[in-house]
C-alpha cells in the first residue's frame, strides 16, 4: 500500500514538473537547432510534407539529399530548389527495397559526404478501408512505411563504411 501511494505521488510529481516546464517554454523557447552546413537525407521529398520540408531546410543553409521514388517530382523539388542558387542533390531510390537504399547510400557517400541528419518522410496510403485493400496494397505499405524505417535508419553506418 505504502509503495502504490509513493509511485502514485511520483507520478504526480512529474506530471506537474513537466507541465510547469511546458509552461515556462512558452515564455523562454529553447533555442532552435542551426542546420546550416548539416546534409540533410530527405525521404518522400518529391510531394507534399517532404517538398515542403525540403525547401524550408535549404533556406535554413542546409544541403538537401532530396531521396523519392517518383523521379519527376523530385527532380521539381531539386530543380526549384537549385533555381534559389541553394545545394540539393535528387536520387530515385525505392526506400522499401534494402538494396535500393544501399546502391543510394554509396552514390550519396561519393557525391555529397556523411549524412548528418535524416528525415524518414516516404509513406503510403491506400485511402481504403483495411478490408477493401488489395493483398498487393497491404504488403507494399507494409514494405515503405515500416520496413523502409530500418533500411533508411542504417543509411550512416552504410556511408560509413
Amino acid at each position: 500500500m505504502v509503495c502504490l501511494l509513493i509511485e502514485a505521488f511520483s507520478l504526480v510529481g512529474i506530471i506537474l514538473w513537466h507541465f510547469l516546464k511546458s509552461f515556462i517554454q512558452i515564455f523562454f523557447p529553447p533555442p532552435r537547432k542551426d542546420v546550416r552546413g548539416e546534409i540533410i537525407f530527405l525521404t518522400g521529398a518529391g510531394r507534399g510534407i517532404g517538398r515542403m520540408m525540403a525547401l524550408k531546410f535549404d533556406k535554413l543553409g542546409a544541403t538537401i539529399v532530396c531521396v523519392d521514388i517518383n523521379q519527376m517530382a523530385n527532380d521539381s523539388t531539386v530543380q526549384e530548389i537549385k533555381d534559389q542558387g541553394l545545394s540539393a542533390y535528387g536520387y530515385k531510390c525505392d526506400c522499401s527495397s534494402r538494396e535500393d537504399i544501399y546502391r543510394v547510400a554509396e552514390l550519396v557517400k561519393n557525391d555529397v559526404g556523411d549524412v548528418t541528419i535524416l528525415i524518414n518522410n516516404a509513406g503510403i496510403v491506400s485511402g481504403k478501408k483495411f478490408l477493401e485493400t488489395e493483398d498487393w496494397m497491404i504488403q507494399k505499405t507494409m514494405e515503405v512505411n515500416t520496413m523502409a524505417h530500418f533500411w533508411v535508419s542504417l543509411l550512416n553506418s552504410l556511408i560509413s563504411k
